[in-house]
């Protein structure tokens, strides 16, 4: 009897000091925003990871689209980390969004639009956004990452082995159609020495200073091709365009690509 009495008040204490600690566990939203802060799993259940992030306000520079710029780092268990395109998961560009669900030990992140659950963060500990400010490069197509730079002429682009596919996206002139050819993002990278990871994010930028982020997982496991295309409708391409098919409208397809920056 004094056994079972010593067994009950132990659970009652264990469940005043566990239950507590549990649910103050929240997620930090940081980096580069200007309203960050800590949500609960009852604030984050069914949201949108994108809507997670714009509340929070990106820090964005001057310019055209610069929230086209925008990655997203999020980190679970065991430091587990994936990274996202913001525009990616935006129903206004790629459509492909990520959703917060109540999870067994706090909030995990799926990606229902997944081919397979690898971009799943089980107990989500915090969204950390970041900010490319990636420049034009004088020549095209430079490629640079960790303080390394490799430059690959068009014409080199052009001798790749190449894949053809039809992108229709809208645009301020009514829905667009075209054929696009080039190598797949992936082998370009690994030509410049990158070796490609699901993970690893590229801001193209264009002659004119205009970026967009895109991730190898998006073609990989978002089932989304992503190619430098170096014809369009059958027409040579002075220099390289991205081309990230799936997009619903053309903000993310870069014109005139001089510089892969690669995060």
């Amino acid at each position: 009897m004094r056994k079972t009495l010593l067994a009950l008040m132990t659970a009652a204490l264990l469940a005043v000091v566990v239950t507590p600690a549990e649910a103050a566990v929240g997620v930090e939203v940081g980096g580069a925003v200007a309203k960050p802060g800590d949500l609960s799993t009852a604030q984050l259940d069914g949201a949108r990871l994108d809507q997670v992030v714009n509340d929070a306000s990106p820090v964005l520079p001057p310019g055209k689209h610069t929230i086209l710029r925008v990655t997203v780092r999020v980190t679970g268990a065991a430091h587990r980390t994936v990274t996202f395109a913001l525009a990616e998961l935006d129903p206004s560009f790629g459509n492909h969004p990520a959703v917060f669900r109540d999870g067994r030990r706090g909030v995990d992140l799926t990606v229902p639009g997944d081919r397979d659950g690898s971009r799943t963060v089980r107990d989500v500990r915090a969204v950390s956004v970041a900010v490319s400010a990636a420049r034009p490069a004088a020549q095209p197509v430079q490629v640079t990452t960790h303080g390394r730079s490799v430059t690959l002429p068009p014409a080199l682009l052009a001798k790749l082995p190449r894949r053809t596919v039809t992108a229709r996206f809208a645009s301020d002139a009514g829905t667009q159609t075209h054929q696009e050819s080039g190598p797949p993002l992936a082998l370009v990278l690994a030509l410049a020495g990158v070796l490609p990871k699901p993970d690893t994010s590229v801001v193209a930028v264009g002659a004119d200073g205009y970026g967009a982020a895109v991730t190898l997982a998006e073609a990989w496991t978002g089932g989304r091709p992503l190619l430098l295309s170096v014809m369009e409708d059958g027409k040579p391409l002075a220099e390289p365009r991205l081309v990230p098919l799936g997009d619903v409208k053309g903000g993310r397809y870069v014109s005139g690509v001089t510089a892969l920056a690669v995060g």
